[in-house]
């Protein structure tokens, strides 16, 4: 085994018996735990995993009931994260040995492992106790093999206070009160066969709204006192991504109840433990009349990505921590269709291709990606690898993939591959067999180097005549790059022409190729933007595509991947921007929010590189000009007959007029914002924009003002929009309130980076940002580094994302040169790539620009 990391074979884990009792006043632990092993070989030590634990005593009995050998000595290594326990003397394998453990530890404030989590009770700050593990932090709870491929079952018992609900992955199986009369023994039923990541449990003072769904599996959703109503949207959408993804899989839920739980304190968006779903309190509740449209798709989508977790990761789980997109991409894959199935009219799939599918391909145009199976050793390099690559460009490339297969095929292989594995582990290449037994088709060899490689194509289409193209591909780098390796993809090729419904469909398997299309009119390939890569057309063909967007000829999802398409050349060098701007403002007839919302990204990222007031000015009113119309539409009062799509429309358009400083959109979002602080109504769909026009156009008077709003307010949804707003402010003085407000206690730990990287993009904070993050990277990475899956990542990610200037670059590489973080090793590479490309872009373009802007205006 080349890895130091992982335990060796030798002995392996088939039962836990794990006994804990907090102490929620001192927050501390102890427990005792009886493990049922077996042994492949001869030992004499046994090393598990165990990280902030100390183990009191260890024995090992040969068989249950046997005389009780005790360990001569106890080492640990922290920088494995293992202890050693040493018994003496050669004990021969066996498949019947008992190790009895008993341990304490501390129950944490880093949202990993076992940590606390605290609320209010009629006023009174209450502390509980919650669980984190995935990837690697079941060993600072209790000692344990904390390896995916290590599948015990786990009999746990949990003595808590009497007051307090204890919930874990099983029904309860056996409650009782200990004598003294303040604590309660809750002992649940033994779990399945499942990874240590899995296992949970949550102690607090909790409320339940409860429910079945068609397969008579009971549903409750906790949450603190007072909100158990706000639970009701989540319960429904989750009793029915059940029974969705039973029927879909043609395999039953596999445990006999499902709980999820809204968290005070919660680093991820939400954990998929089996039977035990954890969230944040903004991805698991909805107030009926204060939750936006926003807000209520979040949490339907997070839903159901957990809840699509508990046949792909639960029931069967990645090998190895290589293959977590097994896991991730797939439930990121299947979470669209469930909520697809459920509301039908919110266009996931276009708000999917605008949102996870380009910032996919965003990240994995860089240098410094990586491939979708990727081997990590360490805890480090598994807690960076929870990003967009393994969830993002994971659920893309499963959409390719069904797109080419056929859904029904694409299903029955899936379907096949979980009956074949559940209970138990597997790679990649397992799920690849069960494809292409079920189609026929070459799948492993079409797959290989999506997955195995990182990077993607990027397809040139040109004319060569007698209605044919020509097609070329080449590796696509963010800088513009050449690829010095000359790696080339299967790629699936599907087009269309003007004047045509039906599609043409290809495969380029080597560096060029030719499809016949029958057409002198425009050529979109590429088609519905399944194929992870891009394409970039001819001039010639260029043109006629903006001319078919002018005329609304195009699908909103062909418009929005070409405008995404266009400005990734653009940025690249690979086309003039000016050229990209063109087709922007031929997207101005589209009303349709993904496409809104794709040219408010391109916006953004144009004015991220000018650096003059006057060219800024003129973008603005460019963007007036395109969503003016739209703001006219939409209005400021709801209608009866508005759709979901019309509140997110609403909220985009009228946020991006104010950001474009439309002096009737700013006075208007000051009138209303006034009229909110007298005890008036504002539509949740509106509060969010209006909060950011009156903070990016306010003052001290108006920062004031939202942090009233922010300290009265009941619901964490409305907590994070002013935490938003903040970042918007342009006076220097309230940037450095601000920052400074991020490491009070009054912001939650998880939420410090919506304001510690909020400010990259604005102009006016950005560098102080960057500046306050340097002088405070001590506590920073004490406090984020290690807990949460990617809270050191967002703020890294966020500081530095707004910086354009070649000292600004250079500082950068100082910086983390002299200040390394592991868990965020590559992101600092990533930042520092992305600023170098954007200084790049802004020397090549900004002039061009700056002419387009002129002739325009």
């Amino acid at each position: 085994m080349d890895n130091r990391y992982r335990l060796n074979r030798i002995i392996e884990p088939l039962s836990y018996g794990i006994t804990l009792e907090p102490d929620l006043k001192r927050f501390t632990f102890t427990g005792e735990e009886t493990i049922r092993v077996r042994a492949r070989s001869s030992f004499s030590r046994i090393t598990l995993h165990a990280i902030e634990l100390k183990i009191k005593s260890a024995a090992l009995r040969r068989r249950p009931g046997g005389p009780a050998l005790k360990a001569k000595r106890i080492s640990y290594n922290a920088k494995l994260e293992t202890a050693t326990l040493d018994f003496g003397v050669r004990l021969p394998a066996s498949s019947g040995l008992v190790l009895e453990l008993a341990f304490s530890g501390t129950i944490n404030d880093k949202m990993h492992g076992f940590y606390r989590t605290s609320y209010e009770v009629k006023g009174r700050r209450q502390w509980g106790g919650a669980t984190q593990f995935e990837a690697t932090d079941a060993r600072r709870a209790f000692p344990c093999w904390d390896e995916p491929d290590k599948k015990a079952i786990f009999h746990l018992t949990l003595r808590v206070p009497q007051s307090l609900t204890a919930l874990s992955n099983m029904p309860v199986q056996r409650e009782r009160h200990l004598p003294g009369g303040r604590l309660k023994e809750v002992r649940y039923d033994p779990s399945p066969r499942m990874s240590t990541y899995l296992l949970a449990w949550v102690i607090a003072d909790l409320e339940s709204v409860s429910g079945r769904d068609r397969n008579n599996v009971p549903v409750r959703i906790w949450t603190t006192p007072g909100k158990q109503e706000q639970g009701r949207f989540a319960l429904d959408t989750g009793r029915r991504s059940l029974e969705y993804f039973a029927r879909w899989f043609d395999i039953p839920y596999a445990l006999p109840k499902l709980d999820m739980v809204a968290l005070p304190d919660f680093a991820a968006g939400a954990m998929e433990n089996w039977g035990l779903v954890t969230y944040r309190e903004t991805t698991l509740l909805v107030h009926p009349q204060q939750s936006s449209a926003q807000a209520r798709q979040r949490v339907a989508e997070v839903v159901a990505h957990e809840l699509a977790h508990q046949w792909f990761g639960n029931l069967v789980t990645m090998e190895w921590w290589t293959d977590l997109w097994l896991n991730e991409g797939f439930a990121s894959y299947m979470d669209p269709k469930s909520v697809h199935h459920q509301f039908p009219r919110w266009q996931v799939w276009n708000q999917f291709v605008a949102g996870e599918h380009t910032l996919a391909l965003h990240d994995d145009s860089l240098k410094s990606s990586h491939p979708i199976e990727i081997p990590v050793k360490n805890p480090h390099e598994i807690r960076e690898i929870f990003d967009h690559i393994t969830y993002n460009k994971g659920s893309a490339v499963n959409r390719m993939l069904e797109h080419y297969l056929t859904e029904p095929v694409f299903r029955r292989g899936l379907s096949k591959y979980l009956k074949r594995h559940a209970y138990r582990n597997a790679r990649t290449e397992d799920l690849w067999k069960e494809l292409e037994k079920a189609s026929g088709k070459p799948v492993r060899s079409i797959m290989a180097n999506f997955t195995r490689l990182d990077g993607y194509p990027v397809v040139s289409v040109k004319s060569a005549g007698s209605g044919r193209v020509s097609l070329e591909q080449r590796r696509f780098f963010f800088d513009g790059s050449r690829d010095p390796g000359g790696r080339q993809w299967r790629v699936p090729i599907v087009a269309a022409v003007e004047g045509r419904s039906k599609l043409f469909y290809g495969l380029l398997a080597g560096r060029r190729g030719t499809l016949a299309l029958p057409t002198t009119g425009w050529v979109k390939v590429n088609t519905g933007h399944s194929g992870f890569y891009r394409t970039a057309y001819s001039p010639e063909l260029l043109t006629r595509l903006a001319g078919a967007i002018s005329h609304g000829q195009l699908s909103p999802l062909d418009c929005l991947g070409l405008l995404d398409d266009t400005f990734a050349l653009a940025r690249a060098g690979n086309l003039r921007t000016s050229q990209a701007l063109d087709v922007t403002a031929a997207a101005g007839r589209y009303g349709d929010y993904p496409v809104c919302a794709t040219v408010s990204g391109v916006l953004g990222s144009v004015n991220h590189i000018l650096d003059d007031k006057a060219s800024r000015e003129k973008l603005a009113a460019f963007g007036r000009s395109f969503f003016a119309p739209l703001a006219a539409k939409v209005g400021w009062e709801p209608r009866k007959t508005d759709g979901h799509m019309d509140a997110l429309l609403r909220t985009l358009v009228i946020g991006r007029m104010g950001h474009f400083h439309d002096p009737e959109t700013v006075a208007e979002a000051r009138k209303r914002f006034a009229r909110l602080l007298k005890g008036g109504r504002l539509w949740p769909d509106l509060q969010g924009p209006v909060y950011s026009i009156v903070a990016e156009h306010g003052g001290p008077g108006e920062y004031e003002q939202l942090l009233r709003v922010y300290r009265k307010a009941g619901m964490q949804e409305e907590r994070v929009r002013v935490l938003r707003a903040l970042t918007c402010f342009r006076q220097k003085s309230l940037i450095h309130k601000a920052l400074n407000f991020s490491l009070t206690e009054e912001v939650r730990a998880q939420d410090a980076y919506m304001l510690l990287g909020g400010f990259g993009h604005n102009p006016e904070g950005r560098e102080l940002a960057w500046a306050f993050v340097k002088q405070h990277w001590k506590t920073l990475v004490s406090r984020f580094s290690s807990g949460g899956l990617r809270m050191m990542v967002y703020i890294v990610e966020g500081a530095t994302g707004g910086l354009t200037t070649p000292a600004a670059l250079s500082d950068m590489r100082v910086f983390f040169k002299h200040h390394p973080v592991p868990s965020a090793e590559r992101t600092m590479k990533q930042s520092l790539e992305k600023v170098a490309a954007t200084i790049r872009w802004a020397r090549r373009d900004a002039s061009d620009i700056r002419r387009w802007l002129s002739e325009l205006i």
